[in-house]
């Protein structure tokens, strides 16, 4: 037993020794431990013991300083600055409400207009509505977030628009006349409509493969009738890999004005006189510029098939 001791007692000292050392390690980790939770987090303090070195401001080293100065990990954000209110002028009042969806009830706008036709969209930022503007007597096209007299267009759904005034929100039903507009929808009104739809056909003449003459009489009352005009076509958006691509026709009634100007459902009017359609902008820009052009060029697309279509508006 005592051989076996002694030919083993070298193993003894070594795990001694290891636990020894183990223990001597503990010792200093707490006591490092405790020296660097002693430490102050602010920039401007000194560690216990520690001496000042030259190039700082008194309050602690200089790196320190340096580091507390840039703010190179955004320690000390920036505060947002209050609106004071020292100007005198009040802060708008919030419209109250949400925007009423396509269904739900909505309180009469007071805005002086009535609405002709729209065009909803998908997005809705090419949503389009003509609107019988009392106020700049004639009848436009708007779209979302555009603004009207007081008014801004808040959302275009498929049988009114949304309005939101300075604190709510009002609604413009299709085909309702508001109260003050200075146009009168008389049954005599309607039936000279009637009369000029009759002369569509006379009023167009195909001169060409692809060439129009127009009259310009017959054609600024067909224009003037834009809720007639809606009902004749669809007018949609047309995309091609999440990008406009201009307008497709689609629905397009037999004795239309559409029919008689060289248009079939599924055409994708691409560009007007050279300029493409990119944009609800876009659309409106060329719709007031072509009331009051002679010649007029449309870009087609019908069918994987580029055409071009030439009016001549007399």
């Amino acid at each position: 037993m005592e051989s076996l001791v002694k030919k083993y007692f070298w193993f003894v000292n070594l795990a001694l020794l290891a636990v020894i050392a183990y223990l001597a390690a503990q010792v200093v980790n707490n006591w490092i431990a405790e020296r660097i939770a002693a430490l102050s987090t602010s920039p401007g303090a000194a560690a216990p013991g520690a001496k000042k070195r030259g190039g700082g401001d008194g309050d602690g080293p200089a790196h320190w300083s340096a580091i507390h100065d840039r703010n190179l990990f955004n320690a000390n954000p920036p505060q947002e600055e209050v609106p004071s209110g020292d100007d005198g002028e009040k802060p708008p009042e919030p419209i109250s409400g949400r925007i009423p969806l396509p269904g739900e009830e909505c309180e009469s706008s007071d805005a002086k207009m009535a609405l002709l036709a729209t065009m909803v969209a998908d997005p809705s930022k090419w949503s389009m509505a003509v609107v019988d503007d009392n106020e700049a007597s004639e009848s436009r096209l708007v779209k979302e977030g555009q603004k009207v007299a007081d008014h801004t267009v808040a959302a275009i759904q498929r049988s009114r628009i949304v309005l939101a005034s300075a604190s709510k929100y009002g609604c413009i039903e299709l085909g309702k006349k508001k109260k003050g507009s200075k146009k009168s929808y008389s049954p005599r009104a309607s039936t000279a409509s009637s009369k000029a739809k009759s002369n569509i056909k006379d009023g167009i003449k195909k001169v060409g493969a692809n060439a129009y003459e127009i009259d310009r009489e017959m054609l600024n009352e067909q224009l003037e009738d834009l809720s007639a005009l809606s009902r004749q076509a669809r007018v949609i958006p047309h995309y091609r890999g999440g990008k406009p691509q201009g307008f497709k026709i689609v629905g397009v009634r037999p004795g239309s004005l559409y029919s008689h100007i060289g248009l079939r459902s599924g055409d994708v009017i691409k560009g007007v006189n050279d300029e493409a359609i990119t944009s609800p902008n876009k659309a409106l820009e060329l719709y007031e510029k072509l009331k009051s052009e002679d010649a007029v060029s449309v870009d087609i697309e019908r069918r994987g098939r580029k055409i071009t279509n030439e009016y001549s508006i007399k």
